[in-house]
């Protein structure tokens, strides 16, 4: 008799539970609560939040032996314009995908590896050409990366970087052709 007793109180301690006169957390199981962050991204913007990483390291490894290796002042100078403004990109997109916890890639792509490599094993008189001939590779897959971002991402912050940084990339190709001589 004395456990159904105790299961009597507590069935009638049920209603008094749910009389609970602090509320704020009353229906916390019911009512939908906002999405994080992570999860308003989509696919595509965790894709493109990897390309823009691994771009702006491919830039910044290429142009730091450029920096080293190239003859040409107009090649250095080049070069050391992709270093401040991709590392200001690589901070910028570092502090986003940190907000929207996503993941960022920290080596470069089989292109850009095999690209890296070319750059580093030219010789001194093929070196510009070969670094601007990467950096025209690089660039034009970025800008279209940049582009599908913009039309297909989903979450609007992302896209907002896309928009913001894709003129500077595009300037990078168009000065990256006019060093190497191609329009």
């Amino acid at each position: 008799m004395n456990r159904y007793l105790r299961w009597g109180f507590a069935l009638a301690l049920l209603p008094l539970a749910a009389c609970n006169a602090d509320r704020s957390d009353a229906f916390n199981g019911t009512v939908p609560q906002p999405m994080s962050a992570a999860t308003t991204m989509g696919a595509q913007d965790g894709r493109f939040i990897n390309a823009a990483s691994t771009s702006d390291q491919f830039e910044l490894q290429t142009s730091q032996v450029a920096l080293q290796r190239s003859r040409s002042p107009a090649v250095r100078v080049y070069a050391q314009q992709m270093i401040d403004q991709h590392t200001a990109s690589t901070q910028q997109l570092t502090a986003l995908a940190g907000t929207k916890g996503a993941a960022m890639s920290q080596g470069l792509d089989s292109t850009q590896q095999r690209l890296l490599s070319a750059v580093q094993d030219a010789s001194p008189g093929a070196f510009d050409r070969t670094y601007l001939s990467g950096q025209i590779t690089g660039h034009t897959a970025t800008v279209a990366s940049f582009n599908d971002e913009i039309r297909s991402g989903s979450d609007a912050d992302v896209k907002a970087f896309a928009q913001q940084n894709l003129p500077m990339i595009q300037q990078h190709l168009a000065d990256a052709r006019r060093l190497a001589g191609r329009r």
